[in-house]
């Protein structure tokens, strides 16, 4: 399945850390349009409402990998590998499928592939002038 929006939360190159403590999972939360969250919600799939630093509420849902994804599995639309180097506020299009559905959290979805706008938001290795020297 495929679920169009706005990377939020890009934990890609580490685990995810949350209240101090490891989850062992590599995750990227999307904010998604109304017309993505009912066909998220039409799969079973809940979708959790956030705000962000200036008090707006957004729908966004989070998709999870146990495994680091191959730099190959990200790339632009144009088809450029490019790895965990993009940003929050990057427009994105993360191909998933679909796990067991839990009663309280719905049906899991396990992240596969991602694919970034040509545009999108530079991600730490680019954003960092020194790091993206040393990487060259």
């Amino acid at each position: 399945m495929i679920t169009k929006g706005i990377a939020k939360y890009v934990y890609l190159d580490s685990t995810e850390k949350f209240n101090g403590e490891d989850t062992g999972k590599y995750t990227l939360t999307v904010a998604v349009s109304d017309a993505e969250v009912k066909k998220l919600e039409k799969l079973g799939v809940k979708v959790r409402e956030f705000q962000d630093e200036d008090g707006k509420s957004y729908k966004a849902r989070k998709f999870s990998t146990q495994y680091k994804l191959n730099d190959e599995m990200i790339r632009t639309k144009g088809g450029d590998i490019i790895g965990t180097d993009f940003g929050r506020g990057s427009n994105v299009e993360v191909w998933w499928k679909a796990g067991e559905k839990h009663s309280t959290h719905g049906v899991a979805t396990y992240l596969t592939a991602i694919k970034v706008a040509d545009d999108h938001e530079p991600g730490f290795k680019s954003s960092n002038d020194e790091l993206a020297e040393f990487w060259a």
